[in-house]
Parts: structure tokens; sequence; C-alpha cells
């Protein structure tokens, strides 16, 4: 073969090889979440679908808008945040751009003292993108 034909087969193979990692890294993560959805978790990323798969509907929903300063104050942009909240056990979760960042649950130690709580959120370097 030509150095042209041997160089196209390469890239070519490269990038059979880089679609299949893909392919393979999101199959890997779809069964993630669904093995999540059926032990009843949730994860970060999560869609609104998702979470009620695992935790059922919530006995709550918050909405609120927060104006985000702009630049050019030619139109005003707002972000939205949706609280999911549900009393027993006690949960809440973030919902922002319709994906989890922020969630949290309460519950009652076996010695009837106190509750251990846990709480996951996303940092600003992992910001969902839609």
């Amino acid at each position: 073969m030509d150095d042209g034909v041997s160089q196209i087969v390469a890239a070519a193979l490269v990038i059979a090889v880089a679609v299949c990692a893909g392919l393979l890294l999101i199959e890997a993560s779809k069964k993630t979440v669904e093995g999540a959805i059926a032990e009843g978790r949730i994860l970060l990323k999560m869609t609104e679908d998702q979470v009620r798969r695992a935790w059922g509907e919530p006995d709550g929903i918050t909405t609120t808008q927060t104006l985000v300063p702009e630049e050019e104050p030619s139109l005003p942009t707002y972000e939205i945040t949706v609280v999911w909240t549900y009393n027993d056990p006690h949960r809440t979760v973030t919902f922002n751009k319709g994906r989890v960042v922020e969630f949290s649950e309460t519950r009652e130690r076996g010695d009837d003292q106190s509750a251990s709580f846990s709480d996951w959120r996303l940092s600003a370097r992992q910001t969902v993108s839609v």
C-alpha cells in the first residue's frame, strides 16, 4: 500500500476504536443508572423520570427562579431550580436543567438516638450539560 492509503486506513481504525469505546462507556453508564434505580438509589445527573422510577412521586415540589446577572442587560436570564421533597424517609433532590445536581437523605439510626445525614452535590466543575 502507498503511504496515503495506509494513513487513511490507520485513521479509520483509530476512529472505529474510539467509537466502540464510546459506545461501551454509554452502555456501562446505562447499566449503572438502571442498577441504581433497581436498588432504589439515585445518582448525580439523573433525569426527573429516572428519580421517579427510583424513589417514586415526591411529596412536594418547589420551583425557584433566580435572576442571573448579565453583562449586557438586554433580556433577563433566569436559572430555574426545582427541589423535590420526600417525607418518609426525609429526602430532597435538587434539579437544574432537568438533571440531579444535589440530593440528601436523613435516616434514623437503629439506636433511635439521632439521625445520620448523607449529602451529595455537584461541584462547580461538574456542571450539568444537557
